[in-house]
């Protein structure tokens, strides 16, 4: 054909995906405050219900969002069919869901904790595809925490040498329901609630695939943990680390996690942030501070617009995020490495 001649044909279109559907159980400060104002920004979604036992807080809360608002069922068989699922209730009540989704080949995404222990944590896990159904450590998707587990896998300041969580403040709640959070079982207490969430995030920038207890002082008020000092073993793929951990409710913490390498300590904060402290390990000065921006979340809600983005394209695609179940066993099994010691101290 020649030049003069040759056409071109308009480009066909790709077809878009259809849109997924979505349904919550659990209309709690979580779902309200967090989720929802995240899910209602994600495209490509549509919200198809909302559901808790309690009827009226289901309709208040779906009611903000003008949404279809349902009581839970006596049988679930009766919840609406969706692709995903925004599982927002007590651990301890979680099971009978797990399996009714799994039947369903609906994906998963449960708020922390996963599970209880490790051997429960493995068989859900194996219920679900591994890119359908994860857990809502969204810490990971910061800005910082992005940047901190590059320079320990690139070794930047050459290999990583210790690790030092400090989390906590003097208080007595974290914005749940009281009856909830004095109840380790369904979630509550100082580790299960708060700590697990740094404990994650040091495994994940560390690329560890376990922390194992060596030393520990736990403060109890009655079986509620409020706080805890230890000493774990990171398993890095560069070996043992050492990891000195302390979560608390009793009295104000540093709210960091610090990297130490030979000459220097890099210091992120718990919370979202862009920049990462450089300090020397010979006078503990600040040398230099690192730039994150971009590399992630800076705000709570982006780190949750972050984590539900990356789940859905997993959904779409087939593909395990960040945030897969299965990335999270570590931080479940070391979570209940530590309860057992406390418990048995």
């Amino acid at each position: 054909m020649s030049e003069s001649t040759r056409t071109t044909l308009p480009a066909t279109p790709m077809p878009l995906p259809a849109a997924l559907s979505v349904g919550i159980i659990g209309a709690g400060e979580i779902t309200s405050r967090i989720h929802l104002p995240v899910l209602t920004a994600c495209e490509g979604i549509h919200i198809g219900y909302i559901a808790d036992k309690n009827a009226q807080t289901a309709r208040a809360v779906a009611g903000s969002y003008k949404l279809s608002a349902i009581p839970v069922p006596a049988n679930l068989e009766e919840l609406p069919v969706t692709d995903v699922l925004l599982l927002a209730v007590p651990v301890a009540a979680r099971t009978t869901y797990y399996e009714l989704f799994a039947r369903r080949k609906t994906a998963v995404l449960a708020e922390k904790p996963l599970a209880i222990s490790g051997a429960d944590g493995e068989r859900l896990c194996d219920m679900y595809p591994e890119y359908a159904l994860a857990c809502g450590f969204q810490r990971r998707s910061f800005a910082t925490a992005v940047l901190a587990r590059r320079a320990i896998a690139e070794k930047w300041f050459g290999p990583l040498r210790g690790v030092e969580v400090s989390e906590g403040s003097l208080t007595t709640k974290t914005g749940v329901d009281s009856h909830f959070y004095d109840q380790p079982s369904a979630g509550g207490g100082v580790l299960m609630d708060l700590g697990c969430h740094s404990l994650d995030l040091a495994l994940y920038i560390s690329d560890a695939s376990a922390a194992t207890p060596v030393e520990h002082r736990f403060v109890f008020d009655d079986d509620i943990d409020r706080e805890i000092e230890a000493r774990l073993t990171l398993e890095t793929p560069d070996g043992p680390c050492p990891l000195h951990y302390f979560v608390t409710w009793l009295r104000p913490a540093k709210n960091t996690i610090d990297l130490r390498f030979d000459n220097c300590t890099l210091s992120l904060s718990c919370r979202p942030a862009e920049t990462l402290e450089i300090r020397s390990n010979l006078d503990g000065r600040q040398a230099a501070s690192l730039a994150a921006k971009g590399a992630g979340a800076a705000t709570v809600y982006q780190a949750f617009y972050l984590e539900w983005t990356a789940f859905l394209d997993g959904v779409r695609t087939h593909q395990a995020s960040k945030f897969s179940a299965r990335s999270c066993l570590p931080t479940v099994r070391a979570v209940e490495a530590l309860y057992a010691e406390g418990k048995r101290g």
